[in-house]
């Protein structure tokens, strides 16, 4: 018997993830579109996959609710546990789980750079910065700034040994500290001109590390990056540890 899945991501993103290996063994993954939360709750789905900015919709109906999330009021998953939803980062877990697999590569006193939309820095930089990484500069791919001082101000009311630096996309390929670690969601059509600019990796120091969660769409920026041997985790990856997490949970739920 698979686990049922409702997803309400964006549909690109509803058939990367039908194709990953774990999801094709153990989910069903279903997605007749949008449906009022209520009713949605209702229906009593192993898993909700849901974007970011649905977290105030959602809120009501998840128990337990961490602190963390609604400092930063995003999300991207429910998981069903002794008959009620409790949300997650699961996106951001397993970025994390496959990091720590690597003991010998990353080193959490090197910097970070996070590029991506808004939701996705706030959980990703979350989860490192509560992990231990000291340093994280970060881009948004959909410029704003006004948004990007709400983000720093946000993360340091809970974060307090972090130096967090947030740099224009525009500028990140002129910054003087070179990063250890990329982590990425950037698609190419939210910036074209900075999109291009990145493939120079002249922001990266010798021996990083780049993660590319958008990579199986558009493979332009992992293929230069295996170009100018840097190490690469495409996102293939990134889904197999997401969806393995998510079985793990589930087998080990009441």
């Amino acid at each position: 018997m698979k686990y049922k899945i409702y997803n309400l991501l964006d549909p690109r993103e509803i058939e990367k993830n039908k194709n990953v290996k774990c999801v094709k063994e153990n989910f069903e993954i279903i997605s007749d579109g949008e449906m009022p939360a209520a009713a949605l709750i209702a229906k009593k789905y192993s898993a909700i996959e849901i974007s970011g900015e649905k977290f105030n919709e959602f809120e009501p109906y998840i128990t337990a609710v961490d602190w963390r999330t609604s400092q930063v009021s995003t999300l991207d998953c429910l998981i069903l546990q002794n008959g009620k939803y409790k949300a997650y980062h699961l996106l951001a877990d397993s970025i994390l789980r496959i990091l720590k697999k690597m003991p010998d590569r990353v080193n959490s006193q090197r910097p970070v750079i996070v590029i991506g939309d808004i939701y996705f820095l706030y959980s990703v930089v979350t989860k490192l910065a509560l992990s231990g990484f000291v340093e994280i500069i970060v881009s948004l791919t959909d410029e704003e700034d006004a948004m990007l001082k709400v983000f720093e101000q946000r993360i340091k009311s809970f974060v307090f040994d972090l130096n967090l630096k947030t740099v224009s996309i525009n500028d990140l390929t002129t910054t003087e500290q070179a990063g250890y670690l990329l982590i990425s969601n950037f698609r190419k059509e939210d910036n074209k001109d900075a999109y291009e600019l990145l493939t120079y990796f002249n922001f990266l120091a010798e021996g990083a590390i780049f993660m590319d969660c958008n990579s199986i769409n558009d493979s332009y920026l992992v293929d230069d990056a295996r170009k100018a041997e840097i190490f690469v985790i495409d996102e293939e990856q990134v889904l197999e540890s997401k969806y393995d997490y998510l079985l793990e949970i589930l087998k080990n739920s009441p």
